[in-house]
């Protein structure tokens, strides 16, 4: 296959993966079922996941989780909600949780303005040899 060949074919799978996803984020999101899961393959932790939606009266529904593995001794997360200002995100509010259980969450409501928010989590599990964290985002929402 030439070189030229190659490329047209990237280019095209490329764009056929970037045409066929942006539907639901144009539509905004109203449940508030988790919308940003990752499944990681960490040591300490099994799953994060976070979410956001606003009701018709403008009030916001923030939920984050993380889930550790049997190795993992405690969890740590906090859950800020965001506003976009020109292009740049700036934190309204934040929630933290903490647990030596199995799990974490953080289930909690605030009203909003019109605008257009996110929830950024941010999670830290420790075990005996050290930790694991990292930032998962919600699809963004406009109200």
């Amino acid at each position: 296959m030439s070189k030229k060949r190659f490329l047209s074919a990237a280019l095209g799978v490329l764009l056929l993966l970037t045409v066929s996803t942006p539907g639901a984020l144009a539509m905004g999101e109203t449940s508030a079922a988790p919308e940003s899961v990752v499944s990681i393959q960490y040591v300490y932790i099994n799953q994060a996941s976070t979410s956001l939606s606003i009701s018709a009266g403008g009030t916001a529904t923030v939920y984050g989780f993380v889930q550790k593995t049997p190795a993992g001794k405690s969890i740590y997360l906090s859950s800020t909600l965001q506003r976009n200002y020109n292009g740049t995100w700036s934190d309204v509010t934040s929630w933290s949780a903490s647990s030596t259980s199995s799990s974490a969450s953080i289930l909690e409501t605030y009203q909003v303005s019109s605008g257009t928010y996110r929830v950024e989590t941010y999670y830290y599990v420790s075990g005996d040899g050290g930790y694991e964290s990292g930032t998962v985002y919600s699809k963004t929402v406009t109200y």
